[in-house]
C-alpha cells in the first residue's frame, strides 16, 4: 500500500491540527486517511517454516524506528534464544523514512527472517525525526511509522484498533499526523489459533491516560472473550506523569523523597500500584505474571527528558546527585506480555524434538540501550508458551 501523491507535503504544511482540519485538503480526504491509517498491510513469505515444533518462542521489541536495521537482523538471526523465535512483535517500525533508510524495516525483517508480515500504520511522520536524523541527507518517502507482527505460522485476520487520544504530536517538534493504535493479528498455530497484539502506549501523558487507552483496548478486542491471545509491546509503564509543568513538579518530588534502593525497585515493578492499567487488564481476564521477568527494558538519563528544561538548574543537579547509585539514569520495565487463556513455559519444561531446544523463563536480551552504540533504545523481550 503506498501514500498518495500530495497527502504528506499537504499534512505537514499547517501550523496547528486546526488550520489543517480545517483546509480544504483534509475535508476532501480525510475519510480516505483515517482509512489507510486503520487498515493492515500484509506480506506473505512463501518460505515461511516454524523453527520450533513443541513449544512457541514470542519476542517484543520497540526497534527505536529500526535505524539500525543490519544489527537487528544480525540479532534475530544469531543470537541464541532469538533466533528461535516463530511470532516476533514489533513497535516503532519504520516504512519510507530517510532514518531507517528508507526501508520497509517489517517488511525487509520478514522477508530476510522467512516469516510472514502484517504492519499496522499508526502515524504519518511530518519531519525527519529529532537530534542528528534532522542532520542526515536525504528526505522521506512514504512517511510511516507503526507497529507490527511477523510469523512463521499461517496469517489468518489483522486489525488497527485506534486508541483514545491522550496526547497530540502534530503540534510538537516531532510533528505527526495519527494516533497510538493496536494491531490485533490472528495466527493459526498447528492446533489452535491465537490472536497477537502489537501495542505502544502513549508516553507524554500520565498512568491514568494508559489505563484508559488500555481500557478502550480491551473493550474493543476483536474476537470472543474465550479466544487465546497474546497482547505484546511498549506500555511505556514509566509510574510517571509527564507533559506539563506540575506532573514534572510531581515527578521530582517523588525521585527525591524515596530513597533510591525503593525508587529502583518501584520503576522495574510498575504494576505494583503505580500503574493503574494492569488491574484493568486483570479484570478482562489477562495476566502478566508468568509472562514477564521485572528485567530492565529501557533506561533514560534524568537530563535528556523534555521536561527537564522546564526545572531550575540546581534542581536539576540536586536529581542527578540522588541518581549517583544508578550511575546517572533511571532504568524502566517498559515492554511486556499480556496473556489470556495461553500458559507460559518454564525453564527446561519442553524440549523441542527436532532441533532439542529447550523452553526458558521469560526473559530480556542483554544488551546496551542508551548512548550511540545501542541497537535500539529498548531491549527486547521473550517467553515460551505452550502449543498444546
Amino acid at each position: 500500500m503506498t501514500v498518495p501523491a500530495g497527502w504528506i507535503e499537504n499534512l505537514s504544511k499547517f501550523r496547528t491540527l486546526a488550520e489543517l482540519r480545517q483546509s480544504d485538503f483534509f475535508l476532501k480526504n480525510h475519510g480516505r486517511i483515517h482509512s489507510f491509517l486503520q487498515t493492515p498491510q500484509l506480506h506473505s513469505s512463501a518460505d515461511a517454516v516454524p523453527r520450533l515444533n513443541s513449544f512457541l518462542r514470542v519476542v517484543q521489541w520497540n526497534i527505536e524506528k529500526g535505524k539500525r536495521f543490519e544489527s537487528i537482523l544480525d540479532l534475530f538471526r544469531n543470537d541464541e534464544i532469538l533466533q528461535w523465535a516463530d511470532i516476533i512483535i514489533l513497535n516503532e517500525a519504520d516504512y519510507g523514512m530517510n532514518r531507517s533508510g528508507n526501508r520497509h524495516v517489517a517488511r525487509e525483517l520478514a522477508e530476510q527472517l522467512h516469516m510472514h508480515m502484517v504492519f499496522g500504520p499508526a502515524h504519518f511522520e511530518l519531519t525527519k525525526g529529532t537530534g542528528d536524523d534532522l542532520a542526515d541527507a536525504g528526505e522521506n518517502r512514504e512517511s510511516l511509522q507503526g507497529n507490527a507482527v511477523l510469523s512463521r505460522y499461517p496469517i489468518l485476520k489483522a486489525s488497527v484498533i485506534p486508541l483514545p487520544v491522550s496526547f497530540v504530536p502534530y503540534e510538537f517538534e516531532e510533528k505527526r499526523f495519527g494516533g497510538r493504535s493496536c494491531l490485533w493479528v490472528q495466527i493459526q498455530l498447528r492446533r489452535s489459533a491465537v490472536w497477537v497484539g502489537s501495542v505502544h502506549l502513549e508516553l507524554r501523558n500520565t498512568p491514568k491516560c494508559r489505563a484508559i487507552q488500555v481500557k478502550h483496548l480491551m473493550d474493543n478486542f476483536p474476537a470472543e472473550d474465550d479466544a487465546v491471545c497474546l497482547l505484546g509491546g511498549d506500555l511505556n509503564t514509566n509510574s510517571f506523569g509527564r507533559g506539563t509543568p506540575w506532573r514534572t513538579f510531581r515527578s521530582v518530588l517523588r525521585l527525591l523523597i524515596h530513597p533510591s534502593d525503593r525508587m529502583k525497585n518501584q520503576l522495574l515493578n510498575p504494576e505494583k500500584g503505580w500503574e493503574p492499567l494492569f488491574k484493568i487488564v486483570k479484570q478482562y481476564g489477562f495476566s502478566w505474571e508468568s509472562f514477564n521477568s521485572n528485567e530492565e527494558t529501557a533506561r533514560t538519563a534524568i537530563d535528556t527528558l523534555d521536561e527537564s528544561g522546564r526545572l531550575p538548574r540546581m534542581l536539576v543537579s540536586g536529581i542527578g546527585k540522588r541518581m549517583d547509585p544508578y550511575n546517572g539514569y533511571l532504568r524502566f520495565k517498559l515492554d511486556w506480555f499480556l496473556g489470556k487463556n495461553l500458559r507460559a513455559l518454564k525453564v527446561g519444561q519442553k524440549r523441542d524434538i527436532l532441533t532439542q531446544v529447550f523452553s526458558m523463563d521469560p526473559g530480556c536480551i542483554k544488551g546496551k540501550n542508551y548512548g550511540p552504540d545501542r541497537i535500539s533504545d529498548h531491549l527486547p523481550v521473550y517467553t515460551d508458551l505452550d502449543l498444546t
